[in-house]
């Protein structure tokens, strides 16, 4: 139980230091179980993903406190209990909301194969914008989002500077933004997480 404490405050301290391959591995590891909980209160599939992603999305932007977590599953469950209690009472007052979450509790097998594909259409278009980045920061942002390499690796890998591969990721991420039609925070999220 130790090695895992410390394991995690390890990781919570990589992530304070803006490390984003942290933030890909805790969604990796936590996104399964926390969909699984928070869709047993929103009986929504479409709200769970949300919620899910708004939970990351919360992480990332407050990294510079994660290593005051003392209980990391324990404050990523309580943050989206959170937030899945926020979305009933909004439901709760929005008459079209309230339609839809029934609307989705009736189609729940339908939603999921349909969220599939969005998200399979949005990583072609992501890859089809990818392949129109000049050569290196190609390569960089693919070491980066494909392979899992940290910036330093990347870096090594390519004879570069670790300042050139972090200018290269920017304008990646800042291409990406001009070129797709997502909001600036989920859009960031999505850059984040995506894998291959």
């Amino acid at each position: 139980m130790r090695s895992y404490t410390v394991h995690t405050k390890e990781l919570l301290h990589l992530l304070a230091e803006g490390d984003e391959s942290v933030l890909k591995s805790l969604f990796k590891i936590y996104r399964d179980k926390l969909f699984a909980y928070i869709f047993k209160i929103t009986k929504s599939r479409e709200a769970s993903e949300e919620i899910v992603m708004d939970v990351f999305m919360k992480l990332w932007l407050s990294r510079n406190l994660a290593t005051e977590i003392e209980n990391f599953e324990g404050f990523i469950f309580k943050v989206a209990c959170n937030k899945s209690l926020d979305f009933l009472r909004t439901a709760a007052k929005d008459r079209k909301l309230e339609e839809l979450v029934w609307y989705e509790i009736q189609t729940a097998s339908d939603s999921e194969s349909d969220q599939n594909l969005n998200l399979r259409e949005l990583k072609h278009t992501i890859d089809t914008l990818v392949q129109k980045l000049p050569k290196q920061r190609q390569a960089v942002f693919r070491l980066s989002r494909e392979q899992g390499m940290t910036y330093d690796q990347i870096a090594c890998h390519l004879h570069l500077s670790k300042g050139t591969v972090k200018n290269h990721m920017l304008d990646a991420i800042r291409f990406m933004r001009q070129n797709l039609n997502a909001p600036a925070d989920s859009l960031l999220v999505i850059l984040i997480l995506w894998v291959k």
